[in-house]
């Protein structure tokens, strides 16, 4: 469990960095060019989310006495290593444009390599599947279900919110305005 316990503080860990550097990209992007308006209002969902999953999961492995279960567990190790994977191409491929809220440039150039030449978001494909395999790793089932469940409405209404500025973009509606959202050959 100590082990666990450690996956979950280096995982905590990366998310406050991840807001760091999204801060720093935020603040040279509307220093340097034109943002376009926006009314992201998943914001507080994601967080609520994410402050869900480190709250729940490791109360549940305490308090219900959760277990790892190498048949569910290592699966989930591979899914969570592989969405991580995911995560760090696509967030790379943004370079400094990559942030954690809905800021978009009015003359963005859409990154269409990589990923993104399946879908318009897998970061947030990949961080849905780090939440829920992270749970899953042991055994908070209950967790990963309520999680999912807020990651889920957080992700709809983040991506709704995005897509109202990005597809005001000509060169983003153009290049990727007929791409799947999340999963190739799911519109």
């Amino acid at each position: 469990m100590i082990y666990y316990f450690l996956f979950l503080g280096l995982f905590a860990l990366r998310k406050v960095v991840d807001q760091v550097r999204s801060k720093r990209n935020i603040r040279r992007l509307q220093q340097q060019r034109n943002i376009l308006p926006s009314r992201d209002r998943a914001m507080p969902w994601m967080l609520l989310t994410h402050i869900a999953f480190f709250v729940l999961t490791p109360l549940e492995v305490v308090l219900l006495g959760r277990t790892f279960i190498p048949a569910l567990g290592i699966p989930m190790i591979l899914v969570f290593v592989l969405a991580t994977l995911l995560r760090w191409w696509a967030t790379a491929l943004l370079g400094r444009q990559w942030n954690s809220k809905v800021v978009v440039p009015n003359d963005l150039l859409p990154v269409t390599s990589g990923p993104y030449r399946f879908v318009r978001h897998p970061n947030y494909l990949a961080v849905s599947l780090e939440l829920l395999s992270a749970g899953l790793i042991y055994s908070a089932y209950l967790s990963a279900i309520v999680v999912g469940v807020l990651n889920l409405y957080s992700i709809i209404k983040r991506i709704q919110a995005e897509e109202e500025l990005l597809l005001q973009v000509p060169a983003y509606r153009s290049a990727l305005g007929n791409k799947a959202r999340l999963v190739p050959g799911i519109y």
